[in-house]
């Protein structure tokens, strides 16, 4: 199966599924910081929302149809805001190229990359989570 052959639909579900399912999301892992939690769940956080506008702007750029993401939405608005923002992608636009980090990867791969590192990083965050600080 190619990149390609993932439908906006679908990728819409990926990302819905990494930023918000009730289990094994980062929604999920961000419940479960009560209390003090570890300061790197903050810089993680702050990450995803970098990386997540990064993307959103690389696929600004190529597809007409997206405006870039909000700049003043924070990771939790931003997350909601995406997964509708890959709902209206038109299917022509999921096979333009962008270069991230140097490399050359189709809105559709783009999509994909953002969900599995969203799903990377939400386990981080999960363990840090459950992690006990000490003082």
């Amino acid at each position: 199966m190619t990149a390609e052959q993932f439908s906006s639909a679908a990728l819409a579900t990926l990302l819905e599924e990494a930023n918000q399912h009730p289990w094994e999301s980062v929604r999920s892992a961000l419940a479960g910081a009560d209390g003090q939690p570890h300061p790197r769940i903050a810089a993680l956080a702050s990450h995803l929302t970098a990386t997540k506008r990064e993307y959103w702007t690389l696929i600004a750029g190529v597809a007409n149809t997206v405006s870039p993401p909000p700049d003043d939405a924070g990771l939790t608005r931003l997350m909601a805001w995406e997964v509708e923002a890959a709902r209206a992608l038109p299917e022509s636009a999921l096979g333009l190229l962008v270069t991230h980090s140097g490399t050359p990867l189709t809105v559709s791969e783009l999509l994909r990359l953002n969900a599995r590192h969203t799903a990377w990083h939400a386990g981080q965050i999960a363990a840090l989570a459950r992690r006990e600080r000490s003082a």
